[in-house]
C-alpha cells in the first residue's frame, strides 16, 4: 500500500488471510481457530507486534473490512462501526471499541493498548473521506 490509499477485503472459502504493508510496516488480518485477529507486523509479516483479536468468525460473516494507511507510522482498519489505529512509530495502538483486549510482543510491551482519543476519530475520517474520494465502494 502506498501513503493515503484505502483497501477493501472480504473473506471467502478460499481467502483467509490478507496481508498488506506500507513502507516498513504491515498488518495481517486472518481467519484462525474460528476467530477473526489483526496482527500488527513488519513489512515481511514475521515479526508480530501485537495482536488484536476482533471476535468469532460468525459475527463478521460477509462483513467488508477496510485497511487505510493514512501517513508512513500508522495504518488503520475499520469493520462495521470498530476502527484500530496502529501506530508503529509509538508502538501503540488504539480502538473506539469498549473493553478491548490488545496482546503486544516484548518489543512493544503487554500494555500497548492506549484510549481513544478525538483526534485518532480526525484521522479515521480523513482517510475515509479519501477512500470516498478516489471512488472507492
Amino acid at each position: 500500500m502506498l501513503v493515503g490509499e484505502a483497501v477493501k477485503v472480504k473473506f471467502s472459502i478460499f481467502k483467509n488471510r490478507f496481508a498488506f504493508e506500507c513502507g516498513s510496516h504491515g498488518v495481517t488480518l486472518e481467519k484462525i481457530g474460528g476467530g477473526i485477529c489483526l496482527y500488527a507486523t513488519d513489512s515481511s509479516h514475521e515479526e508480530i507486534y501485537c495482536a488484536m483479536p476482533l471476535g468469532l468468525e460468525r459475527d463478521f460473516k460477509d462483513s467488508a473490512y477496510y485497511i487505510y494507511a493514512p501517513n508512513d507510522h500508522q495504518m488503520l482498519l475499520r469493520v462495521h462501526k470498530a476502527v484500530m489505529l496502529v501506530d508503529f512509530e509509538g508502538k501503540w495502538c488504539s480502538t473506539n471499541v469498549k473493553d478491548f483486549r490488545v496482546y503486544g510482543s516484548k518489543l512493544w510491551g503487554q500494555d500497548c493498548l492506549i484510549p481513544w482519543k478525538d483526534e485518532y476519530t480526525r484521522i479515521y475520517n480523513a482517510a475515509e473521506k479519501a477512500r470516498i474520494a478516489a471512488g472507492e465502494s
